[in-house]
């Protein structure tokens, strides 16, 4: 997939931004809800956000979702990601601080409106129950942005990077503070590949390049309870990673 993107990743002058924990700040302001957090993704930052001492919640559709954080405190919301009810129920049921949307759509679904439903949802619960901080995992190429990246020129706008679009513009507009993180390639050779520590976040949206999940999970870390990340879109970019060519 994408040839040739390699020497174009070279050629960008990329403004990383580096990785500073923010972990010092007493948790007692409100949990985190997950969205998306039994995804190869949110399993990450869930074991992170654990590790860092939050209360935890997932949002799940079944209640064993447990299984995945085995000896781990967290707790399952269980509910699903197209019915706001559930979701306005999760919100309801505890108090917090932070909401990350981690969610991917499933094969089986393929709803050409599926991200701008599910973020309508969460933006709106969210603000109506005092969330301070919403981060959004979204893809390069959403929406505007895909005239922006040299590396997509000659590759048309897939149906969910227009979803993502629209998705992005219902968490500028609504009212949360918000940082979306935008990846790219995401690499999903088995076993999937362990963080660098040499990915960072760049407001160059010109930018593309693959990052790993595990990468992606610190990233989102050093977005909680940072200031400097609040209202802000961003690219997580990983130059040391080739990008997949099929």
């Amino acid at each position: 997939m994408l040839p040739a993107l390699r020497p174009l990743l070279a050629a960008f002058s990329i403004a990383i931004s580096v990785f500073a924990p923010m972990m010092a700040a007493a948790k007692d302001n409100g949990g985190v809800i997950v969205f998306g957090g039994t995804g190869r993704l949110g399993v990450d930052i869930v074991r992170l956000l654990v590790d860092a001492g939050e209360d935890v919640t997932v949002f799940s559709r079944t209640g064993d979702a447990g299984k995945h954080f085995k000896d781990m405190k967290v707790r399952i919301a269980v509910g699903d990601l197209l019915d706001d009810a559930s979701i306005g129920k999760a919100f309801d049921a505890r108090s917090y601080r932070v909401a990350i949307d981690a969610a991917a759509q499933r094969t089986e679904i393929r709803l050409p409106d599926f991200y701008e439903k599910v973020t309508r949802s969460i933006v709106r619960h969210a603000k109506r129950t005092g969330v301070k901080h919403f981060i959004s995992h979204g893809s390069i190429g959403a929406g505007d942005n895909h005239k922006m990246v040299p590396a997509l020129a000659s590759y048309p706008q897939t149906a969910a990077l227009i979803d993502k679009g629209k998705a992005e513009a219902l968490i500028i507009a609504g009212g949360v503070p918000y940082t979306i993180i935008r990846n790219g390639v995401l690499p999903n050779t088995e076993p999937l590949p362990p963080a660098t520590h040499k990915a960072g976040l760049t407001v160059d949206y010109t930018t593309f390049s693959a990052i790993t999940r595990a990468d992606l999970a610190i990233l989102t870390l050093d977005c909680i309870d940072n200031p400097a990340r609040l209202n802000r879109i961003y690219h997580a970019i990983d130059a040391t990673l080739p990008i997949p060519t099929e």
